[in-house]
């Protein structure tokens, strides 16, 4: 899949040769199925070609009336977050060209949010040349626009039964429960953030503060917040096994509609998707009782959103998300192995901190490259914050879900405190020399340093059977 994305993108071939070309092949890969090496390379050539073809179908569009005035109708698609003293969201813009995909800059006084219909009076702007302008083309991004006037800005009646609009009640709703609880600002910012996706709250020095402590991704949903999410509802739906014959059945669909849900709720951001499609692979795997690769169900998420997405390949945020589940897959069972005691609380615990652990340095060479920078700091302080990380999460969601108004006070100490002990950790860790080195690793270095990773996991599992060896020797 991969190497038919970059093929695709490095030559300008015609969807019409390449579709034909993957369609003879799926029959070839039917017509020899019954002989494995044969159909496995009518397979291969098969998602091939597929890749090529999506990729030249998926090309952003920037035929947009730039450098002038136009006026416009827009819907917002993405949650405007905070940056400075303007909203920055992702909205359609219906023009004469066709409907296109464009970023807007408005000002904070204007109120914007998912789902809303407006018209727009401003003037489109070609993104920038080079990292930030090519990222944002790559995410189907064709310009940029500023609006920092109300009479630049007409809101139209929404479409009520839109999704868009139904999700952003519901997060207005779940926002409001949680508002119950009168925590401090930046602590109410970071809660928001965590559990809903809402980070149009957060200061810049709040942002940068976490950012330098190598926390950030602590801030936007992903696989850690829906593996959360996930222990919750598996907890509540619980007993639903005991009360049928098919309740365990019923379980994982339940889990696997909650999850879907919830990545509505929160964004849909290309981590949530990635990490709700592969929760949703294991629930099936559950269901059907089969058994359960947990690279496989990587690989099986990642080749689909690749797929619906080819440009997903050249996105930092989901390749850093894909790398941190890599390595938490790999290094998770190894460390865990070597470090369980016979106390299951401090199992709990230590398998918390563990994931923290490897994710914070899987991802380090491949921050380092792209960015030049290496947040030290993080290697000391996820896999502490991670811990605080699940009290917030956990406690927000069960405060806003279930009725425990009587707790109230029991909720804002253990949530509010957690976050309070968070950003603490986070402001004293940010504040130090060392925190971030600038360091920029090259290419091959970067790959040398994932060959030393898998190497080492590969060797701890061989390291132990002999020491079992040695002692039974002895």
């Amino acid at each position: 899949m991969v190497v038919g994305i970059v093929l695709g993108d490095a030559f300008d071939m015609r969807w019409w040769v390449t579709a034909p070309a993957a369609a003879v092949c799926i029959a070839g890969g039917i017509l020899f199925r019954k002989k494995s090496g044969i159909a496995a390379t009518y397979t291969a050539f098969a998602i091939l070609f597929v890749a090529m073809t999506t990729t030249t179908l998926r090309t952003t569009p920037l035929d947009l009336p730039y450098n002038q005035p136009i006026e416009c109708t827009a819907t917002i698609v993405t949650i405007p977050t905070l940056n400075g003293h303007r909203h920055r969201c992702e909205g359609r813009v219906e023009l004469a060209e066709g409907v296109r995909t464009v970023e807007i800059n408005a000002d904070t006084a204007l109120h914007s949010q998912l789902g809303e219909r407006v018209v727009l009076r401003t003037i489109l702007r070609e993104l920038p040349e080079g990292g930030y302008g090519e990222l944002m083309r790559r995410r189907g991004i064709s310009g940029r626009c500023w609006v920092d006037h109300k009479e630049d800005w007409v809101s139209l009646e929404n479409d009520k039964r839109s999704l868009p609009f139904v999700f952003t009640r519901a997060q207005e709703w779940l926002l409001g429960r949680f508002d119950q609880l009168s925590l401090d600002g930046e602590t109410d910012a970071v809660c928001k953030a965590m559990a809903f996706g809402h980070r149009g709250e957060m200061s810049r020095t709040l942002r940068t503060n976490y950012a330098r402590a190598g926390a950030a991704h602590l801030l936007a949903i992903s696989g850690l917040h829906i593996g959360i999410v996930a222990m919750l509802v598996w907890a509540l739906c619980g007993l639903l096994p005991l009360a049928s014959r098919r309740g365990h059945i019923w379980r994982n669909v339940i889990c696997a509609v909650v999850m879907i849900v919830y990545a509505l709720l929160t964004g849909g951001s290309p981590s949530v998707l990635r990490a709700t499609l592969m929760f949703c692979i294991v629930q099936l795997a559950f269901a059907d009782g089969g058994g359960r690769s947990a690279l496989n169900v990587l690989c099986g998420a990642l080749a689909v959103m690749l797929v619906a997405n080819p440009n997903n390949l050249y996105d930092i945020s989901f390749r850093l998300s894909v790398v941190a589940v890599g390595g938490i897959m790999l290094g998770y069972g190894p460390l865990m192995e070597q470090m369980r005691c016979r106390w299951r609380p401090l199992n709990w615990v230590l398998g918390v901190v563990i994931v923290g652990l490897c994710s914070t340095l899987a991802t380090l060479p491949i921050v380092s490259n792209t960015f030049g920078v290496v947040a030290l700091a993080g290697i000391v302080l996820n896999p502490v914050v991670i811990l605080t990380a699940n009290v917030i999460v956990l406690g927000s969601l069960v405060w806003v879900l279930l009725p425990f108004d009587f707790l109230r006070g029991v909720f804002r100490f253990i949530v509010g405190g957690a976050a309070e002990l968070q950003n603490r950790c986070v402001e004293v860790v940010s504040g130090w020399d060392w925190a971030v080195a600038e360091v920029s690793m090259p290419d091959w270095l970067t790959v040398v340093c994932y060959a030393a990773m898998v190497a080492l996991v590969a060797t701890l599992p061989m390291a132990k059977m002999e020491k079992r060896v040695w002692k039974k020797k002895r």
